[in-house]
């Protein structure tokens, strides 16, 4: 007996035509004695059966957080006075590329305020709750995150612009961008032409971890003080605490619900960064981020704990421009994107 509701099955798409038809044939009616003969049923139910089955798993998944048939529906559309909101941009000519920087949990887009990537323009993304948005509920679901941000990507035009994105995500981040990358696959046709995580446990290793929320105020200021994210006067001021508090604990929440779902793996590469005192993310998992790609995977162990990017920020933003540029040089390369001095599709 199928385990998936029938009002559920029967809300998806490739089950519709199913009833339709078995309904229609139905009333071939063979001769007295013979019973209820229904036309081509074998061969409609063999046609079929993959298609029944693939969308059973999505009903399923229908009734777990962040899935809502997403499917079926379209794409969210998203006003561009929004989704400046949601992306903050540091204005580079003659870009080549686009870096998307997602936050950690409790960040904002000042982390990467910094940060100074050759022929690259910087893209910040700001969430509700924290800078200019700090008035705003933090939002506690992962994939409402991921969606939110790739309406604000489409709103602004980068998903048409002949300049490639780049996803750049740190902790929490690495989360949100593989899940961004993913719903702009599905339902945008988009790839990135590269995803780079950093100081992250891969998602299918996430089942059993230890949680992120705790009832304790400053048991979760300790937890962030002993990973290096804050400092220790930045501890003992409660008005800066009050001022972050609110996003980290939002931000937990949507760890601590976030539930894997198994995806076709992703085409770009992936870079999967991580640090050798990460006590959260063992070095050696870093490695596993190879299964989210169906392209090139690389992996890199720098020294510290999991805030490892700030003290080695110009390593860092060294290496990662070495592997997003690699196949930016050599012959051909000015045919590429980057060279292109006007974008007719650049955000003013």
């Amino acid at each position: 007996m199928c385990c998936v509701p029938d009002k559920a099955l029967m809300a998806c798409g490739p089950a519709v035509p199913i009833a339709k038809e078995l309904h229609s044939e139905s009333a071939q009616v063979a001769p007295s004695g013979h019973g209820v003969h229904h036309k081509g049923l074998g061969e409609a139910i063999q046609a079929r059966t993959r298609c029944i089955s693939a969308c059973a798993v999505r009903c399923i998944h229908d009734h777990l957080p962040g899935h809502r048939h997403d499917h079926m529906k379209a794409p969210a559309v998203m006003r561009e006075e929004e989704a400046k909101k949601w992306l903050l941009v540091k204005r580079k000519d003659f870009a080549r590329v686009r870096m998307v920087c997602f936050p950690y949990a409790g960040g904002n887009s000042n982390f990467y305020k910094t940060w100074d990537f050759k022929e690259t323009e910087m893209v910040l993304v700001e969430l509700p709750g924290r800078n200019a948005r700090y008035n705003e509920k933090a939002m506690t679901d992962v994939y409402s995150i991921a969606k939110k941000i790739a309406s604000a990507l489409d709103a602004v035009g980068y998903l048409k612009s002949k300049i490639p994105l780049v996803f750049f995500g740190h902790s929490f981040g690495a989360i949100v961008s593989t899940l961004v990358a993913q719903v702009l696959r599905n339902q945008y046709n988009y790839t990135p032409k590269h995803l780079i995580v950093s100081g992250c446990v891969p998602l299918h290793m996430r089942a059993g971890r230890p949680k992120f929320s705790v009832p304790n105020d400053n048991d979760l200021v300790t937890s962030l003080l002993d990973m290096g994210g804050i400092t220790k006067e930045m501890a003992k001021n409660r008005d800066v605490v009050s001022q972050f508090l609110p996003a980290l604990k939002g931000d937990y929440l949507a760890v601590d619900k976030y539930v894997y779902h198994e995806a076709e793996p992703l085409a770009c590469p992936i870079l999967a960064l991580g640090s050798d005192q990460d006590m959260r993310v063992p070095q050696q998992e870093t490695a596993e981020w190879a299964r989210f790609t169906a392209g090139e995977f690389e992996s890199r162990i720098f020294p510290g704990g999991h805030f490892f990017l700030k003290p080695l920020e110009k390593d860092v933003i060294a290496y990662i421009s070495s592997v997003i540029f690699k196949d930016m040089t050599g012959p051909g390369a000015m045919a590429l994107p980057g060279f292109i001095l006007f974008d007719p599709n650049k955000v003013e």
